[in-house]
This record gives C-alpha cells, sequence and structure tokens, in this order.
C-alpha cells in the first residue's frame, strides 16, 4: 500500500513542547493526524488530561499503539482510529496535532478549514500550512537536530445569541457564563474571562440553549 508520509517519530521533548504551545487542558479533544506509535495522543492523555485520538492508516502501527494504550491503562482516555486522515470526521477537535509532509499539509488544509471550529489549534511539528499564518513559531532542539513547531489557530469567532428570555438558574457556574452571554462575547472570551476551555463553555451554552436562554451560537468567520 502507498503512504502520503513515512513514519518518523517526533522526540519526546518536541512532542511535549507541541503541547504546551498548544495549552491542551484536560477534558479537551485532541485528533493527532497520522499518529504512527501513538505516542503524541498518549502524552495528550496521560500527562494532559486530553481525550486524545490518533488517526492511522497503517495496521501494524496501529496495533502496536492500541497495545500500548491499554498496556497503560489509558483505554478510556486514548483511542487510534485505523483510517485516512482524510476519511475521518474532525469537527469535535480543539487540538489537531501532525507531523507531516507540506504537500500533505497543503491537500489537508481544505477539510481543516472546513470542519475545524473557530479558535480551534493546530500544531504542525517542521511544515508549515501554507496560506495560513503561524501564531508561534518556536524551534526546539534536540540533540543532533533542531525542529520547528508551528501553532496555528482557526479564525473567526462563535458568538452565543441571548433569547432574552428571563429563567431563574440555580447552577452559579451556568450563571456566570450566562452574565457574559450578550451577542457580542464569542466562546473563546468567555472562556478566557472565566479561565476555563472553550469546551466548557461550549458545553454550557448548550444547556442554557436547552433551558431557552440562548438562542442560537452565531459563527463569524
Amino acid at each position: 500500500m502507498y503512504y502520503d508520509v513515512p513514519f518518523v517519530p517526533t522526540p519526546e521533548v518536541v512532542v511535549r513542547r507541541m503541547l504546551q504551545l498548544a495549552r491542551v487542558r484536560p477534558g479537551e479533544i485532541l485528533y493527532d493526524l497520522g499518529s504512527g506509535d501513538g505516542r503524541i495522543v498518549i502524552m495528550a492523555a496521560k500527562e494532559f488530561g486530553a481525550v486524545a485520538y490518533g488517526v492511522e492508516i497503517r495496521k501494524d502501527l496501529y496495533e502496536q499503539s492500541m497495545a500500548k494504550i491499554k498496556d497503560l491503562g489509558l483505554a478510556d482516555k486514548a483511542r487510534i482510529i485505523n483510517a485516512s486522515f482524510f476519511d475521518v470526521d474532525i469537527s469535535d477537535a480543539d487540538v489537531i496535532t501532525m507531523y507531516l509532509l507540506t504537500s500533505v499539509n497543503e491537500r489537508l488544509k481544505p477539510k481543516l478549514e472546513k470542519e475545524l471550529r473557530p479558535a480551534t489549534r493546530v500544531v504542525s511539528h517542521d511544515f508549515e500550512v501554507s496560506g495560513w499564518r503561524p501564531v508561534v513559531v518556536e524551534e526546539v532542539y534536540e540533540e543532533w537536530r533542531s525542529h520547528k513547531i508551528y501553532l496555528y489557530k482557526i479564525p473567526g469567532k462563535e458568538i452565543p445569541v441571548p433569547s432574552g428570555k428571563s429563567v431563574d438558574v440555580n447552577d452559579p457556574k451556568l450563571k456566570q457564563i450566562l452574565a457574559l452571554i450578550d451577542g457580542v462575547n464569542s466562546l473563546e472570551e468567555i472562556a478566557q474571562k472565566l479561565g476555563t476551555t472553550i469546551r466548557d463553555v461550549r458545553n454550557a451554552v448548550k444547556k442554557l440553549a436547552d433551558a431557552g436562554l440562548v438562542d442560537e451560537i452565531k459563527v463569524v468567520k
């Protein structure tokens, strides 16, 4: 079978820095595209508390990494999908990591732009996503060579729109988030103000919508 990218493992020091730069937080969902031996998925779940998915087309690497995940007792937080990453729905991601080639990134770019929500972080090891402007470019030195890490953020905003209805909210966290929903603040801005994750805010907004207090989440790109 023909593979787009040869398997070259990312050094552990680079993996950790990629996850640090992306500010991966507990409960966030991460997808590693072309996950190889599963090292990014395993570290994201084990050290950062993420719910981590790897997408790996090679069956031998898929089996090897799933076995390691089970051995480490991480099966509830980490999983490898044996498929082409072009065929996997990644729309639920908070963070995407990848170590591909510039040409593959170019082919992947339309999928990332179509499926990923605003403010999703994309971290690429060594290879740029042409046409995107990185938020951070950092060089990491490891043994015999240096590595570049590119951090991108999907542009746009998700803005919850209040319904204008008045309903008592007993949950203090929901009440706090509701107070910041004004049709101007985005999910990302609310999360920053409260020191929480966009995922937490999005989940709270869903509950508020179910209670009739939020009309919609308006996406502005």
